[in-house]
């Protein structure tokens, strides 16, 4: 019996021993460090809330990661409690399993139990909603940090706990350095972008070269290219008999001269005919 409650997924509180195992969940999930260090630095703070750090573990394995951690609603001078939930991290091989379903209600089943009135989230809309999550704004709840409205929501944990409040959420600090950090980087990568745009411009006019040298180089190979079919007796009688002034035309140096310059202007177009390059960011 014990052999098979531990197959199934449950969801604790985090251990000083998980704290690699969350480290390096939230890296692979999201793709870099930031998330692991902001919640290395929450458990240094005030802001970390003993208990609502949670561990989905499956098989004695931990397979996602969920934080809830303090943050404030200041309203005419007074600061009213609330849970901030993020970052929310699952291995990726085990994503769409109901993982993060089940930590997100543990923790709101722990902040109900606990007291808090409200928990605010900041993602995607369409995902939180089932969680009975709305957009803060509905609420009267604003934010100092750069997040559109659509993204930043709340939840009342218990019923009315925000009525009458109109007020600032307070993110913990280390979500601020989080933010700027993103905001650097979006920067930065929106540098580069301009800064590849003349680069890109003069790849495609090097990439509409080759067509018009191709041309010439046709033309080229196609007066090269002219075989002298096998004649008939009747052509070859016919060819005996051009007259001095018939040949003189054939043999006109000019004419000549004007395929000889044709086969030059090929050879130099073809010359400078090179094939370019291909060069290929939460």
């Amino acid at each position: 019996m014990k052999e098979q409650w531990a197959k199934e997924l449950y969801v604790r509180g985090e251990k000083q021993a998980d704290h690699p195992d969350i480290f390096e969940i939230n890296r692979l999930a999201f793709g870099r460090e930031d998330e692991g260090i902001l919640i290395n630095d929450i458990r240094k703070t005030r802001s970390y809330e003993f208990g609502f750090s949670l561990v989905a573990i499956k098989e004695d394995k931990i397979l996602g990661h969920a934080l809830f951690s303090k943050g404030f609603i200041t309203h005419r001078g007074r600061r009213f409690k609330c849970l901030v939930l993020g970052p929310i991290a699952v291995l990726p091989e085990h994503q769409r399993q109901g993982i993060g379903k089940a930590l997100i209600n543990e923790g709101l089943e722990r902040a109900k139990e606990v007291g808090f009135g409200a928990v605010v989230v900041v993602g995607d809309p369409v995902y939180y909603s089932q969680f009975g999550f709305k957009p803060a704004i509905t609420m009267k709840l604003r934010t100092s940090m750069k997040i559109p409205d659509e993204n930043f929501m709340a939840k009342e944990i218990s019923r009315n706990a925000l009525r009458g409040i109109i007020g600032t959420v307070m993110f913990p600090r280390e979500f601020l350095a989080l933010a700027e950090a993103d905001k650097k980087r979006e920067e930065e990568k929106a540098k580069l972008e301009e800064k590849a745009k003349p680069e890109e411009n003069a790849k495609l006019e090097d990439n509409t070269k080759p067509e018009t040298e191709n041309a010439a180089t046709g033309i080229e190979q196609g007066v090269e290219g002219i075989q002298p079919a096998e004649l008939t007796n009747a052509e070859q009688e016919t060819k005996t008999n051009v007259s001095a002034e018939d040949n003189t035309s054939v043999n006109d140096p000019t004419e000549v001269n004007d395929i000889k310059n044709i086969n030059d202007s090929g050879d130099e177009i073809s010359g400078s005919d090179k094939p370019a390059e291909n060069n290929t960011v939460m």
